[in-house]
């Protein structure tokens, strides 16, 4: 299957965003990592799919109780071993603030981790 097109499923439906949601929720790191992986690839897909990677970390930290939504990345990265679950969490870092298409969004955005 052509990957756009499931991209392009994922950004047409929004109600997707729980599962990749629920899926964070695993203590398998090849899971979490895989997830991170997607999310990376929704955020340079185009706009939409940039904020459905936002819309699942908010939907995350409701599902977890947590005050801030990017908090399970820095969680993760700072609990990470295996280096190539930290490479992937870097990796969607980047995308996240790379894929922002207006600077002063993306500077909001670097200073959420920041803030973390």
């Amino acid at each position: 299957m052509d990957s756009r097109i499931g991209l392009d499923f994922i950004v047409e439906n929004p109600e997707y965003i729980r599962k990749l949601a629920a899926a964070l929720d695993t203590s398998n790191i090849t899971v979490k990592k895989q997830v991170f992986e997607l999310l990376s690839a929704l955020c340079v897909h185009n706009e939409e799919g940039h904020a459905r990677a936002l819309d699942t970390l908010e939907h995350y930290k409701k599902l977890k109780g947590e005050r801030y939504r990017l908090n399970v990345i820095v969680q993760e990265l700072d609990q990470a071993t295996a280096v190539d679950y930290q490479t992937a969490l870097v990796a969607f870092i980047n995308c996240l603030i790379i894929s922002t298409p207006r600077l002063t969004d993306r500077i909001r955005r670097r200073n959420e981790f920041i803030g973390e």
